[in-house]
């Protein structure tokens, strides 16, 4: 018979290697939420822990394959909620309320070397980011902390309404830049970049834009 598990499993080591493993830097983004789901896996893990007395091979196995399943789960869970960073290949930070460092134009101009480079997705965080610094200094867009790309295209289609589908495009590249496993194309990266070169040499329909009524 093929035992289940291998002999001398312990499973409060195995949980102390799952909640180690999760607590790791890439999926600590978003720590409130990282934190509250910890501590229901540990809670969780510690019911089924106290009925497991580790003395067969058939329970150790049971205990190890509830462990792969939590962490399938949690890793799931995070991917699908865009906590899980693909960081380590963004040069560029993803914040669209960073403080000004550089303006909206040097801001273009870095996306548009970025795509020349092939670093796809710097360029269509860049290129978002400097889209709304270029709507912030022309008071059209207010920026607010934890701004999302997905409010940032919204407010911009406030003022550039015939913009709208394009900007909801732009800012589904942003999330895939920022936070999937997955680059974006490069049509997405230039379409991103051309889209803010454009709005920053149109003119705004004040009709539709709320500063208009002020």
């Amino acid at each position: 018979m093929i035992p289940l598990a291998p002999p001398g499993i312990d499973p409060d080591e195995a949980r102390r290697r799952m909640l180690e493993e999760l607590s790791k830097a890439e999926y600590d983004d978003s720590p409130g939420f990282v934190q509250w789901l910890l501590e229901t896996i540990e809670s969780w893990l510690t019911e089924i822990v106290q009925g497991i007395d580790g003395s067969s091979a058939a329970q150790a196995g049971l205990f190890v394959l509830l462990i792969a399943l939590a962490l399938g789960v949690t890793v799931l869970v995070l991917r699908r909620t865009g906590l899980i960073r693909r960081s380590a290949t963004l040069t560029v930070e993803t914040a669209l309320d960073t403080p000004e460092v550089l303006s909206a134009s040097e801001l273009r101009s870095a996306a548009r070397d970025a795509v020349a480079a092939g670093r796809l997705d710097d360029a269509a965080v860049l290129a978002m980011r400097a889209l709304v610094r270029d709507l912030e200094d022309r008071t059209l867009l207010d920026v607010t902390a934890g701004m999302t790309a997905h409010e940032a295209a919204e407010g911009a289609s406030v003022p550039f309404p015939e913009l709208r589908g394009r900007l909801q495009l732009g800012a589904q590249a942003f999330d895939t830049a920022a936070y999937s496993y997955r680059s974006v194309s490069a049509k997405q990266a230039e379409d991103l970049v051309r889209l803010t070169e454009y709005i920053a040499e149109s003119s705004p329909d004040l009709n539709e834009s709320p500063r208009a009524a002020g």
